[in-house]
């Protein structure tokens, strides 16, 4: 070979270097994601003032093992707004913590309390239930730093649905596949990212 070998550790071989970079190759591309940052959508789709003063609660989701654990957080049967994100037990000024998945309850009129909608993702529950492979995906890798933060709504179906999308364009979680405004979703259609 031509490799400098004055750049690498006479101790370790270069089959090892490479065994070690493809490993973190691996380990590496599925946990890349997308994010939006453009200051111009943040202004665009800034949710209502109402959303910003809603009362935010949240859980690991790892800790919520049955319908009884939601059942006990969430004793109220209104409709909601829920966020999973994650991040690690310990952080530095709230960082990292990234976006994934929202979405709300009583759409279109369901009259569906947050509560049952939040029921749906639980590892007993999911299995059972026909899913999506991003969901499924994001449940099974972020297991144990995924955390749901959820808020209680009294606005009609309307509203939240209104409020859902403008936070889809406002946060944008990776995860999410649809509920984007119009704006957005003709650039990712445009760029390939659904």
């Amino acid at each position: 070979g031509s490799e400098d070998r004055s750049l690498r550790c006479p101790c370790v071989s270069l089959e090892k270097v490479k065994l070690a970079c493809r490993k973190h190759t691996l380990r590496f591309m599925p946990y890349r994601r997308t994010f939006l940052t453009d200051p111009v959508y943040w202004t665009r789709h800034k949710p209502d003032d109402w959303a910003f003063q809603l009362e935010w609660r949240e859980f690991r989701y790892q800790d919520a093992a049955s319908p009884q654990y939601v059942d006990q957080l969430i004793q109220s049967d209104k409709p909601g707004v829920y966020l999973f994100y994650i991040r690690p037990d310990e952080v530095l000024y709230s960082f990292p913590r990234f976006a994934f998945y929202l979405g709300i309850s009583n759409e279109r009129g369901s009259n569906r309390p947050l509560r049952e909608r939040l029921k749906d993702y639980l590892p007993s529950r999911i299995k059972s239930k026909k899913k999506r492979d991003n969901i499924d995906q994001m449940l099974q890798m972020y297991y144990g730093v995924l955390w749901v933060a959820y808020a209680l709504v009294s606005h009609p179906s309307e509203e939240l649905m209104e409020l859902e999308e403008k936070l889809h364009g406002f946060i944008y979680p990776c995860y999410a596949r649809r509920d984007y405004p119009v704006d957005i979703k003709t650039q990712q259609k445009r760029f390939g990212v659904i």
